[in-house]
């Protein structure tokens, strides 16, 4: 028999969820704000290195004093202050606020409940900002992903009948903040559901409550940055043609290599810093020097990275500075936030990703030069595949790649080498906390139908 439907139930978790893509919204903003503060006055106002800007709704938002000349020296000193900050926060009020964020969202969704603290949230928006703002190299994604994530399981504090849904609201709050972040509501609620398990899992119980929030969510932010897309596309023809698929085919199984790459790096240099015998509030200090003295030969791998991005995409730079940035990248991503900086990994993998595509795409039409393929199709579709390989989210990858770049006629080239570059790095991702097994969840922490109300029960005094 089926079991009829609770309407008033139901109409009030949509609103439920729609109220936190409305404040997930507005603290996206405020992140984004804070973090373009630090950039503008630190980054530009004292190295001198004008790739920043801040916007205040329409108004751009300028220097009070001249701009100087570009002080390539600047760059390791300010890295690594800004490391020495978020060290001393980071450690001193929330350990968890250290990384790259999203990790810790799915490390609570399977072993703690779903069990968040908003102190972590906070200093994690600090953090990643200062990290960021002065240069660190690291990605939005991971930073906003833990905040709305937070700032969602506070909801559950005040209001106990909320309690059995716990896990479901903080991963609404974590779709939330990317999608606003992003621009890309329908891959955020997508990546909420994926980003859980490593082997194609989906958490479908999750995909309405993170749609809800996360088209709230992306209609605050746009109200208040505009509708355009993340990275703007200069006007190209492209017409598929099946003979193209091997050349995607290679470029997907490469930028699955280079994801496992990035990720055994990533590891290898994190573990260095974690026996290194110093303070734990230290080590980001040194991450940073070193981004740095990487950034006084490549500045492009700066802070979050969206302007060398797009001059990745515009096809201003070289086959070999675009090699640059792609070991470039890496390695002082794994610096910022190996070291215990504060910052995501999306931004990074879709920066060395678009640098391998395009790599890959200028030695293309140097071995093919009669090939009606552009370089740009082929550093999106290195975006696609290297974060597909990375994170093990193949389907989410495709979406938010077509919805920031607004390249949706790219679709088939981009399921293709998102799925090669899924299939040959599934033993290695970015995110450990992802599990191979459902079971798994409730093996480690309670069972599903019971557990979560008396996990929610004994939490309210560790919220903060």
């Amino acid at each position: 028999m089926t079991k009829p439907i609770d309407y008033r139930q139901t109409v009030y978790l949509l609103c439920v969820y729609a109220s936190i893509g409305l404040v997930v919204g507005i603290v996206a903003i405020a992140f984004q704000q804070l973090m373009s503060l630090f950039n503008i006055f630190l980054l530009e106002g004292l190295a001198g290195y004008g790739e920043t800007r801040i916007v205040w709704g329409d108004r751009r938002f300028s220097l009070p004093w001249p701009t100087p000349p570009v002080r390539w020296w600047a760059f390791p000193l300010l890295a690594g202050t800004g490391g020495l900050l978020t060290g001393i926060i980071v450690t001193r009020f929330a350990p968890e606020a250290g990384g790259h964020g999203t990790d810790e969202v799915i490390q609570a969704y399977h072993q703690k409940g779903g069990k968040l603290r908003l102190r972590a949230s906070l200093v994690k928006m600090i953090a990643s900002a200062i990290t960021l703002g002065t240069g660190g190299s690291g990605g939005k994604e991971g930073p906003i992903a833990q905040i709305g994530a937070g700032v969602s399981s506070l909801l559950v504090q005040y209001v106990p009948a909320l309690r059995k849904y716990r896990r479901e609201i903080i991963l609404a709050g974590m779709s939330a903040g990317i999608a606003a972040i992003f621009r890309a509501p329908l891959a955020a609620a997508i990546f909420a559901t994926e980003i859980l398990y490593s082997d194609l899992r989906f958490e479908g119980r999750v995909l309405i409550p993170a749609i809800i929030a996360s088209a709230t969510a992306y209609a605050v932010y746009t109200m208040y940055f505009g509708m355009a897309p993340v990275f703007a596309l200069s006007e190209f023809s492209y017409n598929l043609n099946l003979l193209d698929f091997p050349a995607f085919t290679i470029l997907g199984i490469i930028s699955a290599l280079a994801a496992v790459l990035f990720v055994r790096l990533f590891y290898f240099i994190r573990n260095a810093f974690q026996k290194i015998p110093l303070p734990a509030y230290l080590k980001p200090a040194i991450g940073g020097v070193l981004t740095g003295i990487i950034a006084m030969a490549v500045p492009a791998v700066l802070g979050e990275g969206s302007f060398g991005l797009q001059k990745i995409i515009n096809g201003e730079f070289s086959l070999g500075l675009l090699a640059l940035c792609l070991i470039g990248k890496m390695l002082a991503t794994s610096f910022s936030i190996g070291s215990g900086g504060s910052g995501g990994v999306f931004g990074p993998s879709l920066f060395a990703g678009a640098a391998l595509g395009g790599t890959f795409g200028g030695i293309y039409q140097w071995i093919f030069p009669a090939s009606e393929i552009p370089v740009t199709v082929f550093i999106l579709v290195g975006m696609v595949g290297f974060f597909s390989g990375a994170a093990n989210a193949p389907v989410s990858t495709v979406i938010i790649v077509a919805e920031m770049t607004r390249s949706f006629h790219l679709l088939a080239p981009f399921i293709w080498a998102s799925a090669f570059g899924y299939l040959f790095s599934q033993k290695w991702n970015i995110y450990e906390n992802q599990i191979t097994e459902a079971t798994d969840v409730m093996a480690n922490t309670v069972d599903d139908n019971m557990g979560r109300e008396s996990c929610a029960t004994t939490y309210d005094g560790d919220a903060t």
